[in-house]
């Protein structure tokens, strides 16, 4: 059973899909530094859709597997 993705890795996969890294950060370990800084610097309310993605999700994980531990 997969783990509910967090609300950076939410924002990670936006990140690679919008291309929002230059094109010699094509590595994955470049594009998680460069997707992580960018994610320290912005304000709680920039990650906002993120965090409620990453909460939605949670919710949706716990119905489907109700009995998962982690």
């Amino acid at each position: 059973i997969p783990r509910p993705r967090n609300a950076f890795i939410l924002f990670r996969c936006d990140f690679v899909h919008q291309r929002k890294v230059n094109p010699t950060e094509d590595e994955d370990n470049n594009i998680s530094r460069a997707a992580g800084q960018l994610w320290n610097q912005m304000t709680l309310l920039e990650k906002q859709p993120w965090l409620r993605m990453a909460q939605k999700e949670r919710e949706r994980h716990a119905l489907l597997y109700p009995n998962y531990k982690y």
